[in-house]
């Protein structure tokens, strides 16, 4: 049996962890459908991605474990320094680096070790995860160029292989870094199937006249509810708001509380904290509608796991997921046109339960024919093998 070849994953955070949100389903996904081809190894640090930096307890910390299909080190906080993560890319002696974040604190030590020939010359795989996105370089604009300008001679090394998730992702990268780059789009893999179990007839009723509505995503300036909180004043129609996820900025959740008390009464909208992972689709499921009016999205994986719990969605046209309108599973409406996002939102209060249904079985059999497409995968080993052959 040919020995696989070693991919060393850096992240800064990983399984068992959920709040940091798509990059983590990505690795793990990952991980679980390629882990018979690839050996994969992971540096991360031990604790989730909240601001309460809590110690993992279900795992040993600064030891090697088996998760899964891969050998994870969880770094103590003591370790967090540029001499233990190379003394551990030394010791594993991959033969390829997977950088899962351009701006993430362990992604950053690397390439500033790279830099300074600190640590062994390996193929590089950086993967931005939406980083280089309009949306996500707007905000602290001034420190993302700075170190953006200071890498660049780095970053355009032939030894660096980029992936992005879509078509679009790629367009983002190239047009900050330059054309010459090797950019493989390759979706951000999901897993084979996602609520294997859903049943149509088991979704609530739609009740006409009102809407349920699930925000479910890290809870931040990028995903831009603010906005969307501004936009509902005119709306009389009974509408509720459910967040589900960790609020990464307390003043920018202050901000929201403050236009959400001054809704009329009809708005009702609750935070409900992070949910795990394995309750998902079972929360989904129970929802009219999926809203996120993000700045910018490389892939989102939450999107492919509302539809496959039968939520069709409201979201940006700023994501790889377009034309949704003509799909008839929701809409991708422009942020430049709040009009637009105000009538189809009165379009779903208004929508009665035999309408919804239909809207909700065809977002159920878009995630089905979507996860069985084979170039997925078939995408995702060819970016790995590229950077290997280097």
């Amino acid at each position: 049996m040919l020995q696989r070849p070693t991919i060393l994953v850096i992240c800064d955070y990983y399984l068992p962890g959920f709040e940091s949100g798509g990059a983590v389903r990505t690795l793990a996904n990952m991980v679980d459908r390629l882990g018979e081809q690839f050996d994969f190894r992971i540096i991360t640090r031990d604790h989730d991605g909240s601001a309460v930096q809590t110690s993992y307890t279900t795992v040993n910390i600064s030891e090697w474990n088996q998760v899964g299909k891969a050998r994870v080190y969880y770094l103590s906080k003591a370790e967090v320094s540029s001499r233990r993560l190379a003394t551990l890319i030394n010791e594993c002696n991959a033969d390829a680096i997977y950088l899962n974040s351009f701006f993430s604190r362990l992604s950053i030590m690397y390439l500033t070790m790279l830099r300074f020939r600190r640590t062994l010359k390996k193929p590089v795989i950086m993967a931005p995860e939406g980083e280089f996105s309009p949306g996500a370089l707007s905000l602290n604009p001034l420190r993302k160029m700075l170190y953006i300008a200071n890498a660049k001679v780095l970053l355009l090394s032939k030894n660096f292989t980029w992936k992005a998730a879509s078509e679009e992702e790629k367009k983002d990268i190239t047009r900050e870094l330059g054309s010459g780059l090797d950019v493989h789009v390759a979706p951000n893999m999901p897993p084979k199937m996602i609520n294997p179990e859903y049943d149509q007839d088991a979704k609530p009723i739609k009740k006409q006249g009102e809407a349920r509505m699930i925000f479910l995503s890290r809870f931040m300036r990028k995903k831009n509810f603010n906005w969307l909180l501004e936009n509902l004043r005119g709306i009389d129609e009974k509408l509720s708001f459910d967040i589900c996820g960790t609020l990464e900025e307390k003043d920018y959740w202050e901000e929201c509380q403050r236009i959400a008390a001054s809704l009329p009464k009809n708005i009702s909208i609750r935070s409900l904290g992070p949910l795990p992972h394995e309750q998902v689709s079972e929360t989904l499921t129970k929802y009219d509608f999926f809203i996120l009016p993000t700045l910018g999205e490389n892939f989102g994986h939450v999107f492919i796991e509302a539809f496959a719990s039968g939520v069709p969605l409201i979201i940006s046209d700023r994501t790889p997921w377009r034309g949704l309108a003509a799909k008839g599973i929701g809409w991708d409406l422009p942020l430049e046109k709040p009009d637009e996002w105000i009538k189809a939102i009165q379009a779903t209060v208004s929508m009665d339960n035999d309408r919804y249904r239909q809207m909700s079985a065809a977002a159920r059999r878009f995630a089905v024919e979507w996860l069985s497409d084979p170039g997925i995968e078939r995408s995702n080993i060819a970016m790995l093998n590229a950077a290997l052959d280097r």
